[in-house]
């Protein structure tokens, strides 16, 4: 059967007709859909999500349980790369039987017996040993030793390989795509336990041929898969120093999205970024680059949010501030050149095209001095002279709007105010008239409603007045 080889940010792929259609969450105690579960995972984070679960297991705190026996689940996947759940052992007692005759354990010791010691194998530590001796820096390179547990920790490994450069002791294991995820984790927590790095090598590397097992090394290692063959040996012995090919993902921003390009390198050993507590030998971190491109596309998003609200305020502010030239226009048109009825109906027009931003009036056309009204207020305040009303002067018109328009006096005091125009009824008020009356006035203007503008007026007169008829925030309350 030819190789399934899916792409690293592709969803991941829940088997059609699992045995175990459901789990239990162990921190929740939630009930969860198996093929929901695993559908919501990218296919690099269900294979991380593999190992997540054999670990929790490992360290005593299973994450997944069948339901029904309360057994630990695992993440497992079939040849095809679809995933399902599977119990940690299968011995017939549970309802939800996992389809598979034999138990991993078989399994896996009927490969090894084949492959451990193939030519392949054999082949690959030559290789290996050879470039770790071209590198004076490498110490106690030794093949096949067993390596037994630090006092206070339990076991005993025999890896492949083992080496030491400085004071970090290196366990280097040949992978041929026969090695189950719990060897593979087995392994990580045994030399983590003793302080050493555990180092994954590869014959060779296709990202477009990918078996399991080397997903579950390539993830499990930020991406990154290290490759010892001829080429890399020449290069070691060339330099002097050992030399690794390295295949890596490397995350870049495309569109809106973040994709992969896959990096193939010779890397020597002093480049690689050792982790001893994740188990991991990367030349790029992988995880930090791709943290890195979704804070950029987050930045260059909320840009971009910005950017597009600016330009609909502003696009907003240029069609608002061309409908109030149009209002203050109609407002101003000389008395001799208003016909009626074509005045009535232009307002009606403006009127209309008010109603998206919320500042059109409401109710009765014969509503029209309202809007003239306001213009002329708007006007007088900020010329110093009356426009529109026939009075001689600033005081005059504001003595009319006291008494006749009593809705409009506060919003022309702070009108002169903002224009600097308020000076004016001072300088007017020869015998002290208006300062007196107004003074008469202050505390009714306060709480008369007669002093106060109806709803819909207030924020048309806002809006032509770019709210300078409001009293600004810091602004105390004149004697």
């Amino acid at each position: 059967m030819a190789n399934v080889t899916v792409a690293p940010r592709e969803r991941a792929t829940p088997v059609e007709d699992p045995a175990i259609p459901e789990a239990r969450s162990l921190r929740t105690g939630k009930i969860l859909d198996a093929k929901r579960l695993i559908s919501a995972f990218p296919y690099d984070a269900a294979i991380r999500l593999r190992e997540c679960l054999k670990l929790a297991a490992f360290a005593g705190q299973p994450r997944l349980s069948c339901p029904i026996c309360g057994v630990t689940l695992f993440l497992a996947s079939s040849m095809h790369k679809n995933f399902y759940l599977r119990h940690r052992s299968e011995d017939g007692s549970c309802p939800a039987v996992t389809r598979t005759g034999l138990s991993e354990a078989d399994i896996r010791a009927m490969k090894y017996r084949g492959a451990q010691e193939s030519g392949a194998h054999l082949r690959i530590k030559e290789l290996l040993v050879r470039s770790l001796e071209a590198d004076p820096r490498f110490r106690d390179v030794v093949v096949e030793k067993t390596w037994h547990a630090s006092e206070g920790t339990k076991g005993l490994r025999r890896p492949d390989v083992a080496a030491r450069i400085n004071e970090l002791r290196l366990a280097f294991e040949v992978q041929l795509s026969t090695t189950f995820l719990d060897v593979v984790l087995g392994r990580k927590i045994f030399y983590r336990e003793q302080g050493a790095a555990l180092v994954w090598i590869l014959p060779g590397f296709d990202p477009n041929y990918r078996r399991m097992t080397t997903d579950d090394i390539l993830f499990g290692n930020n991406s990154n898969v290290l490759v010892v063959d001829e080429a890399t040996v020449a290069a070691s012995v060339a330099a002097g120093r050992f030399i690794l090919r390295v295949w890596h993902r490397q995350p870049k921003i495309k569109g809106d999205r973040v994709v992969d390009d896959w990096i193939e390198r010779l890397v020597g050993w002093d480049e690689l970024k050792i982790d001893v507590d994740r188990q991991t030998i990367c030349a790029l971190d992988f995880e930090a680059s791709e943290a890195a491109c979704y804070a950029e596309l987050r930045e260059a998003r909320e840009r971009q949010r910005v950017e597009a609200e600016a330009a609909h305020r502003g696009s907003i502010a240029r069609i608002e501030e061309e409908l109030r030239g149009e209002v203050f226009e109609w407002a101003l048109t000389a008395p001799e050149n208003i016909n009626p009825v074509e005045h009535e109906k232009r307002w009606e027009a403006l009127n209309y095209a008010l109603v998206p931003f919320c500042y059109h009036l409401e109710g009765p056309s014969c509503r029209i001095l309202v809007p003239m009204r306001m213009v002329w207020v708007i006007e007088t305040a900020r010329t110093g002279v009356p426009v529109g009303f026939g009075h001689r002067n600033v005081l005059e018109v504001a003595h009319h709007l006291l008494h006749q328009h009593p809705e409009l006096i506060i919003g022309f005091g702070h009108l002169l105010r903002a224009y600097g125009n308020f000076h004016l009824l001072e300088e007017l008020d020869k015998t002290g008239k208006w300062k007196s009356k107004i003074r008469s006035y202050r505390a009714l203007m306060r709480s008369d409603p007669r002093f106060k503008l109806a709803e819909d007026e207030d924020r048309l007169f806002g809006f032509l007045s770019n709210e300078l008829c409001r009293k600004p925030p810091t602004e105390k309350t004149p004697d």
